[in-house]
């Protein structure tokens, strides 16, 4: 049984990290706009969930963007491009939480440190999906080999 070409599975399709970070820009402005106008935001504490959206559309990206990272071909052009596009949806989002809320991170709390951690932990993230998928290969290969199939 064959599946849709409508269906097809997450670990097929290949999203550059460009039309990736688009969404999450855009996921962003959606998502701090409805917040402005919805939410009086009046006191520090309450200013500081601008900069907690930001941290949680950037988190979003680097899950995302390490999911589509399996069935993408040219695997170096991939990685040099997600890191340039998360590298500029941190300044984005930064950007936008403090012309939002009006704080600089440093105002707002320890999210200078939460940046510092954020970037380590997708580097570390999409290094471990790398590495999965390179011991896949390997072990295609092997299974290849063991039937004789080469």
């Amino acid at each position: 049984m064959s599946i849709p070409e409508n269906q097809q599975s997450v670990f097929s399709k290949q999203v550059h990290p460009v039309k990736q970070v688009v969404i999450c820009l855009i996921a962003l402005i959606a998502v701090m706009g409805v917040a402005k106008l919805a939410f009086p935001m009046e006191t520090l504490a309450d200013r500081a969930a601008y900069w907690e959206i930001a941290f949680a559309i950037l988190m979003g990206y680097a899950l995302f963007n390490s999911i589509f990272s399996l069935s993408y071909h040219d695997k170096t052009v991939y990685f040099r491009d997600s890191i340039l596009c998360f590298i500029g949806l941190a300044a984005a989002g930064g950007f936008l939480a403090w012309y939002f809320s009006g704080l600089t991170m440093d105002e707002a709390g320890s999210f200078r440190w939460l940046y510092f951690v954020f970037g380590f932990s997708y580097l570390v993230f999409i290094s471990i999906v790398n590495l999965m998928r390179k011991i896949i290969e390997i072990a295609k290969k092997q299974d290849a080999r063991l039937r004789g199939e080469q």
